[in-house]
């Protein structure tokens, strides 16, 4: 309804114009939250290789690859996922130059939404990576609680 209402170039209700402004200030704050959830994924990536080392380290999984390589692949998968994901969550942080005409609005929006594109896409990236790769270290130590350790 409010969008009929722009177009015909009528006065927008307050309500209206208070959605609008909040939209603007989440437009603003976006680069913000995706950059705060990059560096969340960061702490998380190296608590979990911190753990897992840990878990390798301490409960003979490590005998394992010595049988198999096809399991010394299987618990390194996760390690080499969490370097993936930690590569697509630093590249939230790297700088970009990006060109555009100064006085374009048009292309001030264009630019923003090119950058907030490519941070959200990396940082999605960085998600599934993290997620796969939790999933593979999570199902390695209940298969090898599962066979009570001996292999």
């Amino acid at each position: 309804m409010s969008d009929e209402k722009i177009q015909k170039g009528e006065v927008l209700s307050p309500e209206d114009i208070f959605w609008m402004d909040k939209m603007r200030e989440m437009a603003g704050k976006s680069l913000e939250s995706i950059e705060a959830a990059a560096k969340q994924l960061i702490a998380m990536i190296t608590t979990m290789q911190g753990i897992y080392a840990a878990v390798l380290a301490f409960s003979g999984i490590k005998t394992i690859p010595k049988d198999s390589k096809w399991a010394a692949l299987f618990y390194a998968l996760p390690i080499i996922l969490w370097l993936v994901s930690l590569y697509f969550a630093l590249q939230v942080f790297k700088s970009c130059k990006y060109k555009y005409v100064e006085t374009s609005p048009d292309a001030a929006k264009d630019t923003f939404q090119k950058i907030a594109d490519h941070k959200y896409n990396m940082l999605d990236w960085a998600y599934i990576s993290f997620t796969v790769s939790f999933l593979i270290a999570l199902a390695g130590i209940m298969y090898w609680l599962y066979i009570g350790g001996t292999g």
